[in-house]
């Protein structure tokens, strides 16, 4: 039963960040607009941010999977819809509106919101915490680079 209850969890999990994901992917425009920033030299190259959202993602899928198995952490789950929605409403922001002030102060919003997951997670579920931790290092360093992209340093 318990197999059977973890393999739900993952499918579940999945669902909710593919769908996320794909909208906030559905956004992304990497055209002409976005050639023309002063990127900061320590901006990834598109495969490494391919990569970096990707470990994010699967880290979401586990983190949540983790949450519904064990239903008495399942009020967890708001806090991380929530961010795959301001997710989306950065993806929207930034690249579609091009607003380079809104699209920092989502990342900033982000990355509070996910320092006050990784705490939530410490009394809860210490494996998932331990795994949040690349989630706010990689809101983090996208808020340094949309800062940096902000003031042209």
């Amino acid at each position: 039963m318990t197999k059977i209850k973890w393999l739900w969890s993952i499918a579940i999990a999945m669902g909710i960040v593919l769908l996320y994901a794909s909208l906030s992917a559905y956004f992304i425009r990497i055209d002409g607009w976005y050639a023309s920033l002063r990127l900061p030299s320590f901006v990834l190259p598109s495969k490494g941010m391919t990569v970096g959202w990707s470990v994010f993602y699967l880290i979401n899928i586990l983190v949540l999977a983790r949450i519904i198995y064990s239903r008495e952490r399942l009020y967890m789950i708001v806090p991380l819809v929530i961010l795959g929605i301001v997710n989306i409403l950065w993806c929207m922001s930034f690249f579609v509106f091009h607003s380079l002030l809104a699209g920092f102060v989502i990342l900033v919003i982000q990355s509070v919101m996910s320092i006050a997951i990784m705490l939530a997670l410490i009394k809860s579920d210490t494996i998932s915490m331990i795994f949040w931790q690349a989630v706010v290092v990689w809101y983090v360093y996208l808020c340094v680079v949309a800062y940096c992209i902000l003031t042209n340093a």
